[in-house]
């Protein structure tokens, strides 16, 4: 087939890549009508050496992903849900609570997502930065000031935003997909059809030889 032979079957079928767009689009709309909202909360800590000199910068570096696993720990759960009273175990919080370390730029992420309640969100982030932050400066104390890492919250969680589900994605994912699909249902109708013989030129193409006349299919009047 040539090029122009692929955009007369998608402009012959066009009908069945409509309505397959059409349909995935809206069963992905529903979709997201149906979840249960997620709102999530973001917190940042920032890393960074009491004094700047290679040996301390280095330390802090390598130290990131081990602060990060330091937050979501059971210890430091169970002080938040002291602050945040919640129906859930310390493991169960620790479920809706995401940790990041961003090395390049010496930040520890803290996202807490939670169903229907985006405040409970924004205390839940806020109380595990904060806690944290009181528990690495109570640990510090002992270390040297010129060798201290201190953390701190650089930015609290002062707002919330729906994260979950994002009917615009969906959608765009529902069409994108009820798009090839009509594609390819298309191309699988054609090749169905290939060997009906549904016109004259269909008749010259299939035995290669031109057609001397053709009987009219209606009925003739008196």
């Amino acid at each position: 087939m040539e090029l122009g032979d692929y955009f007369q079957v998608l402009r012959k079928h066009i009908r069945i890549i409509l309505a397959t767009f059409l349909l995935t689009t809206a069963l992905a709309v529903l979709f997201s009508e149906t979840q249960t909202p997620i709102y999530r909360a973001e917190a940042s800590l920032q890393v960074k050496p009491a004094v700047f000199n290679y040996n301390v910068i280095l330390t802090a570096n390598q130290l990131l992903n081990q602060f990060a696993l330091q937050v979501k720990t059971t210890g430091i759960a169970q002080q938040v849900l002291e602050q945040v009273p919640l129906e859930m175990t310390p493991r169960q919080l620790l479920k809706q609570v995401t940790v990041d370390p961003v090395p390049e730029d010496f930040l520890i992420i803290i996202d807490a997502d939670f169903p229907n309640d985006g405040e409970i969100a924004k205390q839940v982030a806020n109380s595990f930065a904060n806690i944290f932050v009181d528990y690495h400066a109570q640990r510090s104390l002992s270390i040297d000031p010129l060798e201290r890492i201190e953390i701190s919250v650089l930015v609290p969680a002062d707002r919330y935003w729906l994260h979950w589900p994002s009917t615009r994605t969906l959608a765009l994912a529902g069409g994108l997909t009820g798009l090839f699909l009509g594609i390819l249902l298309a191309f699988i109708r054609e090749y169905l059809e290939a060997d009906l013989l549904r016109s004259v030129p269909d008749v010259e193409r299939q035995l290669e030889v031109p057609a001397l006349g053709a009987i009219p299919t209606g009925s003739s009047r008196r």
